[in-house]
């Protein structure tokens, strides 16, 4: 049976480098084997080469490692990549976070689609950039053995049409996809028609009232994608807003028993991520962290 490895996001870049070294300590002895290696800790290391040592040392003495990656993220940052003069520098950057996941042994990184902004709202011209910038890194990431995995969220250039087009465009061994649970219970037919719904108000927003034909229950998006799985990020929600809750917060409305014999039948995932964030409104330990991903593997 294939090994899938747990893994956890935690906010490290919030707390000074004692604090970091104590967190890496204490997912080691609850059990985790390792985190996620987070956009913060990339554009430090690419700004500050010296961070690469730091964190090299910290994770030695840590007993857990980084095992998946998570490229920096944002309008200018994404790989629809808006702004011509900007693109060169968008897709150096993530040439640059691939050769820093291989230096720690990271094997997928997941990087962000894009979405209409202020900077370009024509989906069709978006989506060609997409598919530019995706020809430019496939090579590095082959070379550095870590596959660019890119994300469902609830915007017009990132549905499972959307993903799908562009992995199909290529067919490549280090191209997937990265499921995201908590952004799929964003983009189901049944989501509240309110105006702070975040799936439904990003296409009205861009011109789509109705929001995309495709959007039915998370089962069809999930097994349109499954194929293509290759990490995951697991979090719950009230599917009204991106909250990041605990996989297991009583609050969220995940239907877990039928999402995860389905998305662990997937047949290239290689991790599973326990995407929630710890905020003042949202407090949870590491140990609670752990222990949630290990309630999903339990059902």
């Amino acid at each position: 049976m294939k090994k899938i490895t747990k893994t956890y996001f935690w906010p490290f870049h919030c707390y000074e480098r004692r604090v970091q070294e104590s967190h890496l300590r204490q997912f080691a002895e609850v059990g985790a084997e390792g985190v996620c290696f987070n956009p913060p800790e990339m554009a430090a290391m690419m700004g500050d080469p010296g961070e690469i040592l730091r964190w090299k040392k910290m994770i030695a003495g840590s007993g857990v490692r980084f095992i998946d990656g998570h490229a920096p993220y944002g309008p200018l940052n994404d790989l629809s990549g808006p702004v011509p003069e900007l693109f060169p520098h968008m897709v150096a950057m993530h040439k640059r976070c691939l050769e820093l996941c291989a230096e720690f042994g990271v094997e997928s990184c997941t990087i962000h689609v894009g979405r209409p902004t202020e900077y370009c709202k024509d989906t069709t011209v978006l989506h060609e950039n997409l598919l530019r910038a995706l020809e430019q890194l496939l090579p590095t990431a082959e070379q550095t053995r870590c596959v660019i995995c890119i994300e469902n969220i609830w915007d017009p250039n990132n549905t499972a049409g959307m993903l799908l087009d562009a992995i199909e465009r290529f067919k490549s061994p280090w191209l997937g996809v990265c499921w995201d649970s908590g952004h799929a219970q964003l983009s189901r037919s049944d989501t509240p028609d309110v105006p702070e719904q975040a799936g439904r108000t990003s296409w009205k927003n861009n011109g789509w009232p109705e929001g995309p034909a495709e959007w039915s229950d998370t089962g069809d998006y999930l097994r349109r994608l499954l194929p293509h799985i290759v990490t995951c990020h697991l979090h719950t929600n009230d599917r009204i807003r991106d909250r990041h809750w605990l996989p297991n917060d009583p609050r969220g409305k995940t239907d877990w028993a039928a999402e995860m014999p389905l998305l662990l039948s997937a047949p290239r995932l290689k991790q599973l991520q326990n995407e929630a964030s710890v905020r003042e409104e949202n407090p949870f330990t590491i140990k609670e962290h752990v222990a949630s991903l290990d309630a999903l593997l339990n059902l």
